[in-house]
């Protein structure tokens, strides 16, 4: 019986699967070489109980395939305006790439977008969504602002340490593997 190559990487698209998935995109021969040596230092662990060089092989790998399918980018310019005010005189906004939206928003596409959500700074915490499969979000649902810092931000406005917090501020999906959109549109 074969079996298809996209069938042996198929993955449930959590955080610890974030670089490995992209093995469907490298040839079969690489994909069987990877599961190969990946079957061999399982049983070795198995055996010894040490399951560092799993651990070692699963991240060397990750940053491999990841690093290879990472779109690299440049610009001819970027702007930049000098911080003349003291920050107690300033106007502040915060902006996430934590795939952050408002409960009745268009969730981000998790496959790639580059879209953005307005949230309002008013915003109950139980409204507050993520859709975002790159990264470990457990600990966003205890604390939002561990990727949108917007009640620290209101914190810094009332004891002055800031002038002004600004809303709305903004939320990205950060995985955006085709930037164009983002830097044409936005």
């Amino acid at each position: 019986m074969a079996i298809e190559k996209l069938d042996l990487i198929k993955n449930p698209e959590t955080a610890p699967f974030s670089k490995l998935k992209y093995l469907k995109w490298r040839p079969e021969d690489e994909v069987t070489a990877f599961f190969n040596r990946l079957f061999h230092l399982n049983v070795a662990a198995r055996e010894t109980g040490d399951w560092s060089e799993v651990d070692r092989f699963l991240e060397e790998q990750g940053d491999k395939i990841a690093a290879e399918v990472a779109v690299p980018m440049s610009f001819d310019d970027t702007p930049w305006a000098p911080f003349k005010k003291r920050l107690s005189e300033s106007k502040v906004a915060v902006m996430s790439t934590g795939g952050v939206y408002v409960e009745g928003q268009e969730p981000f596409d998790t496959g790639g977008d580059w879209s953005y959500r307005e949230i309002p700074l008013d915003t109950p915490l139980d409204q507050l969504r993520v859709a975002h499969t790159h990264y470990d979000t457990t600990g966003v649902a205890e604390d939002v602002d561990s990727v949108l810092a917007i009640h620290r931000l209101l914190e810094m406005e009332a004891e002055g340490m800031v002038g002004e917090a600004l809303t709305p501020t903004y939320s990205f999906m950060g995985y955006i593997p085709d930037p164009s959109g983002l830097m044409e549109v936005t």
